[in-house]
């Protein structure tokens, strides 16, 4: 199972996603790919068009990051926030055994 932890705490945005979802193999799998493509252009597109600071590590099946930008990019953020977590919320609701939101 693939456990997604998505936080604003009002100083930044933490992701902390765990596990496989199981439905393939490694590579083949369209859950594990699914939110592997959304952890990739999240993290990805916060700090290219936001310049936002990113700590912690993504590897393969774990990823932990805080993301942070200065105050001019902040609502920004949190609607960059929003938009992603709602992309992990339906993919948690079309595969409930593979993924879990907390």
């Amino acid at each position: 199972m693939i456990q997604v932890d998505f936080t604003d705490d009002g100083n930044a945005v933490c992701l902390k996603v765990t596990g496989h979802a199981g439905l393939a193999d490694k590579g083949s799998d369209i859950v594990c790919s699914a939110v592997s493509a959304l952890i990739q252009t999240f993290a990805g597109g916060v700090e290219s068009e936001l310049q936002a600071s990113l700590s912690g590590h993504l590897d393969s099946g774990n990823c932990n990051i805080r993301i942070q930008v200065d105050e001019s990019h902040k609502q920004a953020l949190r609607a960059v926030y929003k938009v992603f977590k709602f992309g992990f919320r339906k993919i948690a609701s079309s595969y409930p055994e593979q993924v879990k939101l907390n």
